[in-house]
């Protein structure tokens, strides 16, 4: 077994941190969402829930956070979700520790949702979850795949989750191997997992690892078509050594929060995280202010003709913005008057009010358009 498999190192803390935020933020939308009554969560390399220095694993943060929310809705007099559990690892005795874990820190009850533990191969598993998910009424999913290599993972397996279209996946890519492999010559694993999203001859040259993981991005992204989001947080042990989290989902708001957990523990760029050695050049360079200059670029094009304010929320998320980015850049084009505001709905819009944001992007997509003077 892999030391980093018994014992967590900073940048599986980091992985672990994104995934806290974002469950919390998850889990506390759909308890409050009309029409949701249940929330599968899947865990299908759960691992032995506490590493052997004390840092705790995916199993342990999902319970805690569901505890929480239970507890906190319950105190509040709000709507109490169901959430049901799989924990799966091929590996018996890790899900046998869990198990002991979760009753000695009394981490689960019956009336939080069912709590199944499984030892199954993690492909022959996802077409059981793809059905589960399917049939399940008034329910989202969540699946995170933290896989130990990357063999046994292909894209066709991604989509069929998404295109129940009631699910997110978080999967963790072990992406510095994968570079390393590529630059020496793509070996067999490598070459289907490649070849599942594109043609061997299409695949381009990756010469960092960034560029690598941006490929892989694209690559998705490409092989998922617009119904769904993809992103990445990257996380970086030294130079140019890099693993990944790619998020996964068919709904904006999963994907709003997505980037806000993201922005959360990147506040510069929202890209990822870099261990802090002090002798070693940084992962992302650039500042928040060229980060933002980024985005001011994208919409000097991008406006070039009229659009909705509902469509310059989707464009923002999917630059990898947040919606209160697009509000900062927006108002320094208008204090340099390169941009009219156009009101759809008979209505004088308000003096730096571009009503980018969920709520609007659902019920008036459409209420001002914006355009380069």
């Amino acid at each position: 077994m892999k030391d980093s498999q018994s014992t967590m190192y900073e940048h599986s803390e980091v992985k672990v941190r994104l995934l806290n935020l974002y469950i919390q933020k998850y889990l506390n939308i759909l308890s409050r969402a009309a029409g949701i009554e249940k929330v599968h969560l899947y865990d299908l390399f759960c691992g032995e829930g506490i590493y052997e220095n004390g840092g705790e694993g995916s199993p342990i943060i999902f319970l805690k956070a569901i505890k929480d929310i239970y507890y906190r809705n319950q105190a509040g007099g709000q709507k109490l979700i169901q959430v049901d559990c799989v924990f799966n690892d091929l590996e018996t005795w890790k899900t046998e520790k869990v198990k002991s874990i979760v009753e000695s820190k009394k981490l689960h009850y019956p009336f939080f949702g069912d709590l199944r533990f499984l030892n199954v191969d993690y492909a022959e598993a996802v077409p059981g979850i793809v059905n589960q998910i399917s049939k399940s009424k008034k329910s989202k999913a969540f699946v995170f795949i933290d896989l130990y290599g990357y063999k046994d993972v292909r894209a066709s397996q991604i989509r069929s989750i998404l295109q129940t279209k009631k699910a997110e996946v978080l999967l963790f890519l072990p992406t510095q191997f994968m570079f390393r492999f590529e630059r020496k010559g793509i070996p067999t694993a490598l070459q289907a997992f490649i070849e599942d999203l594109v043609p061997k001859d299409k695949w381009p040259n990756s010469p960092t690892g960034i560029d690598f993981i941006e490929n892989l991005k694209s690559a998705f992204r490409n092989y998922l078509g617009d119904d769904f989001f993809v992103d990445t947080f990257i996380i970086s042990r030294d130079v140019n050594q890099y693993f990944c989290l790619f998020f996964f989902t068919s709904h904006i708001y999963g994907f709003d929060k997505m980037l806000e957990a993201k922005w959360e523990i990147d506040s510069e760029q929202g890209r990822g995280w870099t261990y802090k050695n002090p002798d070693a050049p940084t992962l992302f360079s650039p500042s928040k202010a060229d980060k933002v200059n980024k985005l001011e670029i994208f919409f000097l094009s991008y406006l070039k003709e009229p659009r909705s304010n509902g469509e310059i929320y989707q464009a923002t998320l999917h630059q990898g913005f947040r919606p209160t980015h697009a509000v900062e850049v927006l108002k320094g084009l208008a204090a340099q008057n390169k941009i009219i505001v156009t009101s759809n709905d008979g209505q004088k819009p308000r003096k730096g009010s571009y009503y980018i944001n969920y709520g609007e992007y659902c019920d008036r997509p459409k209420r001002i358009s914006i355009q380069l003077t």
